[in-house]
């Protein structure tokens, strides 16, 4: 009896899942620069392929798990606004392509939500799951704030920025080698535009001027995507 106590104890304290997930991460980074960094084993996807396995064995709710380690998303906004030392550093040459910046912005941003809104339009998804999958390109804090403002499913649009980070992250490079995309900055606007910050983090990889890219994308869209998107949905 002593010892089920003890591990009810252990799994429903939240420095036991605050330690296993940042452990499991750790594990993902190395054996991410084990393999050489190739980009289906990003650490996060190693992180995630470990600990759901354990929530499961543990029957731990997601719910339970989130709230417990609620202070790791805290530090999403302070580590988010540090992205900003990078763009200070490349201020003029992000000044030099201000008009492809606000372009990009706006198409890209606009068909990356249209383009995954049709897909489960398509698929016959219910509105709220639709609305759901309209935050899936911007950061985490502001992906919580925005599916609250519009009626979604935090839990699902968080979800979905999971699932979209880790296929922009995994697959990017890739495409870029077929599109013969050889401007860093390129790279990691496209990166931040459509993977928030697991695109930083691979654009970190490609170079100071990709991540600074990366960084201004996911900036403007999570800025542009919470303003923005409640408006219009209250419209329609």
């Amino acid at each position: 009896m002593n010892v089920d106590a003890l591990i009810a104890y252990v799994t429903t304290t939240p420095l036991t899942w605050i330690i296993i997930t940042i452990s499991v991460y750790k594990i993902g980074i190395i054996l991410y620069e084990k393999t050489g960094k190739h980009s289906l084993l990003q650490p996060i996807v190693i992180a995630y392929l470990i600990i759901l396995p354990i929530l499961l064995l543990a029957k731990i709710p997601y719910q339970q798990y989130f709230a417990s380690v609620s202070i790791l998303h805290f530090f999403l906004g302070p580590a988010t606004v540090a992205l900003a030392l990078p763009l200070y550093k490349n201020l003029k040459l992000i000044r030099s392509y201000f008009v492809p910046i606000m372009v990009t912005l706006f198409v890209g941003g606009t068909f990356t939500i249209l383009s995954a809104l049709g897909i489960l339009w398509v698929l016959g998804a219910s509105k709220v799951t639709m609305l759901s999958m309209t935050t899936k390109s911007v950061t985490a804090p502001i992906t919580l704030i925005t599916a609250h403002d519009i009626g979604a499913i935090p839990s699902l649009a968080m979800g979905f920025v999971v699932i979209t980070g880790l296929l922009g992250a995994s697959f990017g490079t890739f495409i870029f080698k077929i599109l013969r995309i050889k401007h860093d900055e390129a790279k990691g606007f496209a990166l931040g535009l459509v993977s928030h910050a697991v695109g930083i983090a691979r654009a970190i990889e490609i170079g100071d001027n990709a991540a600074a890219f990366a960084a201004l994308a996911m900036g403007l869209c999570g800025v542009f995507t919470a303003i923005l998107l409640p408006i219009i949905i209250g419209f329609l």
